[in-house]
């Protein structure tokens, strides 16, 4: 079975943690999720994929330069 992640962020691959807060009063908590040597890292709530990967469709992380 293939994961399907309802959100795809591209994050430059310098960055070392995330967090995620599902946008908005009806999201979740918001949680940090650091990157472990690893290249991706899932949200454990809404399924939103972190990637530093070039990934067609992702959306390049809000404020990073």
């Amino acid at each position: 079975m293939t994961l399907k992640h309802p959100e795809i962020i591209q994050v430059p691959k310098d960055r070392q943690q995330v967090s995620c807060d599902d946008g908005g009063a009806l999201g979740h908590p918001k949680v940090y999720y650091t990157f472990d040597g690893e290249d991706e890292v899932t949200c454990g709530y809404c399924n939103r994929l972190f990637t530093k990967k070039p990934t067609a469709g992702a959306t390049p992380l809000k404020g990073a330069a």
